[in-house]
């Protein structure tokens, strides 16, 4: 019996590169299969400064340097976690001393001098919980005023004097020559007291007062000045009042009407604007109109925003709060978001807590100084090092799921190549199973040969100092 046979010819596969040239940060605004495989759908803990990964945010130790001499920025000698911080100038006849002062857990106020050598934070006294701040000056002598659950007190140096029990204010600012506050125990009015003098709140046309607000825009969370103006931010809204000495003159203006809820502690001036994150997203106003800004992270944030609040320095809006990510500490804020106002861009450290910053702008030291809860108890500066005190931040970019344009016929994952500088791990996603490659400093060649219909790729390190570029996947194309 005589068989016939056919040869069948394999067809030749069609080799494609593709390449990841540059990484473009993260994205969650454009659905993650029509998502630009440059973007990442979740990523933290990296920078992306030139389209490079390289270290992210981290926080390390802070010091003042002047007459070429360092010291550090740290608690001497007492445990304690501060829970606020606040920055005045005090002039005094012969010098001009830069102070930070401290609320702590222990129901303590501190301070610190920050352009004096050998200066730790001190001890100042027990007021009662401390809910709002403002540089003012009283009586010709510059200080801090500060309100707690007691009554409204002037601090300068370490002198305390009690100017108000009534004044238990939620919100202090200084406008004109006068106080405006939001009372804790009435938050739909705004008082003020009389010209040059937070003592005296006394109700008259001569002296202090208050306007009522109706309920329509939610409760007053926070009053500023800006701009010449004072603003009122509510619950749910913002208004403009032109406040001049004469309290007749006050003339009030609606400005903006949101859905979302506001949140005190992020409203923030930011130069010429003011930045607030809201319920609804986080937005940029610069005193008459409203913008949207991180709409591509929008979808991160979490519902509500418990202990959120924020500090503008170096033109770039540092925003402590909630993601609604993968996360392995307890507790809110988790997430630093900090928002580069001239460059548009953002960065994104997770699994940290903050409890408090301040923005330090001083010839002596630079920066945000910041009390990280967790991953570890610290003090210090905000700044790139990819570690919090010793301890290296987790970071990870996750790239978009994808099949690389090719819907049909068979795909061969070959090799991935990609550039390194300190320890990392890639992880090949190949439909829905995880593939892991450890990575050292240089030129990696990572050998595949899978195939695949789906693929994501993940580059993870636990490494301070890490950099990498210059990925490309090599991937044989077979037709059905």
């Amino acid at each position: 019996m005589i068989r016939n046979y056919t040869t069948e010819t394999l067809s030749k596969p069609n080799r494609m590169r593709y390449k990841l040239s540059e990484f473009n940060g993260v994205n969650t605004l454009v659905a993650e299969e029509l998502l630009p495989f440059r973007y990442s759908p979740k990523s933290y803990n990296f920078s992306f400064e030139k389209g490079v990964l390289s270290s992210g945010v981290g926080v390390s130790k802070g010091y003042v340097k002047m007459d070429g001499q360092s010291w550090e920025i740290k608690k001497r000698g007492i445990s304690v976690k501060f829970l606020r911080f606040y920055r005045y100038t005090m002039h005094t006849s012969d010098s001009c001393l830069e102070k930070v002062v401290a609320y702590g857990d222990d129901g303590k106020l501190y301070d610190v001098t920050l352009n004096r050598l050998y200066s730790g934070f001190s001890v100042i006294g027990s007021y009662g919980e401390v809910l709002d701040a403002v540089p003012y000056a009283y009586q010709g002598e510059d200080g801090l005023l500060f309100s707690t659950v007691n009554g409204l007190y002037f601090l300068r140096g370490i002198t305390v004097t009690l100017l108000s029990e009534t004044q238990v204010a939620t919100s202090l600012c200084v406008h004109n020559d006068r106080v405006f506050s939001i009372l804790r125990s009435d938050h739909y009015s705004l008082y003020f007291s009389d010209d040059f003098d937070a003592s005296n709140w006394n109700v008259s046309l001569r002296e202090g007062g208050y306007i009522n607000f109706d309920a329509e825009m939610g409760e007053i969370v926070k009053v500023l000045s800006f701009g010449g103006q004072v603003y009122l931010f509510f619950e749910h809204g913002v208004m403009r009042m032109s406040a001049y000495n004469d309290q007749t003159e006050f003339q009030l203006s609606k400005l903006y009407f949101s859905v979302g809820s506001l949140y005190k502690d992020t409203i923030t001036v930011c130069g010429d604007r003011i930045m607030f994150c809201a319920s609804d997203g986080v937005f940029l106003f610069d005193g008459l109109t409203v913008k949207k800004v991180l709409s591509e992270i929008e979808d991160l944030f979490a519902e509500t925003q418990p202990g959120a609040h924020a500090v503008f320095q170096g033109g770039k809006y540092h925003l402590a709060c909630s993601l609604v990510m993968d996360s392995t500490i307890n507790g809110a804020p988790n997430s630093l978001v900090i928002y580069d106002l001239w460059k548009q861009t953002f960065e994104i450290a997770h699994d940290l807590t903050l409890r408090c910053m301040v923005a330090l702008e001083l010839n002596t030291v630079r920066g945000v100084l910041a009390e990280v809860d967790s991953p570890v108890d610290f003090l210090g500066i905000i700044d790139h090092s990819g570690k919090i005190g010793d301890t290296p931040t987790a970071k990870l970019w996750v790239s978009p799921i994808t099949h690389l344009g090719v819907n049909s016929g068979r795909k061969l994952l070959r090799e991935v190549r990609l550039r390194a500088e300190g320890e990392a791990t890639l992880t090949l996603c190949l439909d829905g199973v995880d593939h892991e490659y450890a990575l050292q400093t240089g030129l990696n060649k990572v050998r595949v040969m899978r195939s695949f219909d789906k693929l994501r790729v993940l580059l993870s390190s636990l490494s301070p100092c890490v950099r990498i570029t210059q990925a490309e996947l090599t991937v044989d194309l077979f037709g059905e």
